[in-house]
């Protein structure tokens, strides 16, 4: 059985995130992902020229994705986080907390998406 929980959005950023580099999408992504009681088991970042990072890192429990588009001063970030052995329903969601304060100033609740996926 497939139970998983898939989070999306997209945020404005605040200034400071301009400032990162590819590595601090990463520690960031990396750092919150620890903080909601996930588990990290691989990362990657790519910086686009003239401008740009996508990072990912992998999850024992899934993946999280984002991209930075300065250009719109945005970042897009997909969450997919299964119940494989657990409910982590409410780890998912503290992780959109985490980032959603990280990195824009935009109220909590109407900034994600959600949806869950129950297949047999």
């Amino acid at each position: 059985m497939i139970k998983s929980h898939h989070f999306s959005a997209i945020l404005p950023v605040k200034n400071t995130v301009f400032n990162w580099q590819k590595r601090d999408f990463v520690e960031v992504l990396k750092k919150a992902a620890d903080t909601a009681g996930l588990t990290v088991v691989g990362e990657l970042a790519v910086a686009f020229q003239p401008q740009g990072v996508s990072a990912v890192i992998l999850l024992l429990e899934s993946h999280v994705a984002l991209h930075f588009w300065p250009e719109e001063s945005k970042i897009t970030i997909d969450i997919h986080i299964c119940d494989y052995e657990n409910d982590n329903l409410a780890k998912a969601r503290f992780l959109t907390e985490i980032l959603t304060q990280e990195i824009s100033s935009i109220e909590y609740l109407n900034s994600w998406h959600y949806l869950f996926i129950d297949r047999e």
